[in-house]
């Protein structure tokens, strides 16, 4: 028994210290037991319908919560947090895009990542005479990555919903090994995070998608009006959307706990001439993608894009292109209402003409905001 607990603590060890040169900035390991009271917290969460129409998390929903489902044998999770806080860019237009989306498409570093860890893992389990199995997420699968995180003492969720952490706020990207082999589960540590009765984020919401018991409305949430939805945005709910093009940070940046929030030192996050900095115009670069050799990202030039072809080869390698051309468009349509930019009225009313009744609607709707 000894030599196994020793044998644990030499594997945590080295895979905290692989985590750390691979580049992560937080490694925590958590037992991989079900999440009983986490779990009956999202499967209320579901039936309230706060999923809105993303059908993909009402599916497979005891995997969640439930490691062993995944992955059979699963002992440990090794949790993992990359830090991905960078100073807000200001485009000529004033229209603003969620921080972790200025970057190269996380899913694709962290995945780099993670198969690199994979092959670390075989390498510890094979010279232990075992073989282990993995499987990991870079919260696209099944599992509640922030209920896990906050179970290995990363951080604690917050009113908002999202994980805080003691080193770098909310701003980190999570994802999680789920592995058969046996280590060292991380203790409590001395900092003991809440949010108290601060209700900032809640208060800042201009939807009233945050409610106090940490349950987000999705169907209210900027963040899935402007990313995950499909469809159109209710009319009631559009000028609150104000300037947020693509996803929102109010209820993270109004967060006293980010005052701790660190600058990245990821290039591929670093990367976002995105618009205007000081010094003037810069080559318009999202991670390192070109975004079409265009100079600079603006509304107007969103609103021309006219073809799936065209938009992909934009945005490709990067966030902006989960909400698909449609939805960047619609988004577009909406803050160039808010903002009343009437020099966009030309492409405005050229989209109302459009085939696409979605993108008619909204760009009509626009137009209306700008000459009331």
């Amino acid at each position: 028994m000894h030599t196994m607990n020793q044998e644990e603590k030499n594997n945590t060890q080295q895979i905290k210290t692989f985590a750390l040169e691979l580049g992560f900035d937080m490694v925590k390991i958590t037992s991989a037991e079900k999440l009983s009271a986490p779990g009956e917290f999202y499967e209320k969460w579901l039936q309230e319908g706060n999923a809105a129409d993303m059908e993909y998390l009402k599916e497979n929903t005891e995997k969640r919560y439930t490691p062993e489902k995944i992955l059979t044998g699963a002992r440990s999770i090794i949790v993992l947090g990359l830090n991905y806080y960078k100073k807000d860019y200001i485009f000529p237009e004033k229209f603003s895009i969620a921080k972790y989306a200025m970057g190269r498409d996380y899913h694709k570093v962290i995945t780099s990542k993670l198969k690199k860890f994979a092959a670390f893992l075989e390498k510890i389990s094979l010279s232990n005479g075992q073989k282990s199995s993995e499987k990991s997420y870079v919260d696209f699968g099944p599992t509640m990555e922030r209920a896990f995180a906050a179970k290995s003492h990363m951080g604690f969720i917050g009113k908002n919903a999202c994980i805080i952490t003691r080193e770098y706020g909310s701003y980190i990207f999570l994802s999680e090994i789920i592995t058969t082999l046996e280590l060292t589960p991380d203790e409590p540590t001395k900092w003991k995070g809440q949010c108290g009765s601060c209700t900032r984020c809640i208060d800042i919401c201009p939807t009233r998608a945050i409610k106090p018991d940490k349950t987000i409305d999705s169907r209210l949430c900027i963040s899935y009006l402007t990313i995950e939805n499909r469809g159109a945005i209710p009319i009631e709910l559009r000028p609150k959307i104000g300037n947020w093009l693509f996803g929102c940070d109010l209820c993270q940046d109004i967060c006293p706990h980010n005052v701790r929030a660190q600058p990245t030192r990821v290039t591929d996050f670093q990367n976002i001439p995105l618009g205007t900095q000081a010094g003037g115009s810069v080559e318009l670069s999202l991670g390192g993608a070109s975004l079409g050799g265009l100079k600079s990202l603006s509304l107007g030039q969103i609103l021309t894009i006219e073809t799936d072809e065209e938009f992909v080869k934009i945005f490709a390698g990067t966030p902006l292109t989960r909400a698909k051309r449609r939805g960047l468009i619609r988004n577009a349509c909406v803050v160039a209402g808010n903002l009343k930019l009437t020099e966009l009225l030309p492409q405005l009313k050229k989209l109302s003409q459009s085939d696409d009744e979605m993108i008619a609607e909204h760009a009509a709707w626009a137009i209306q905001q700008s000459c009331p």
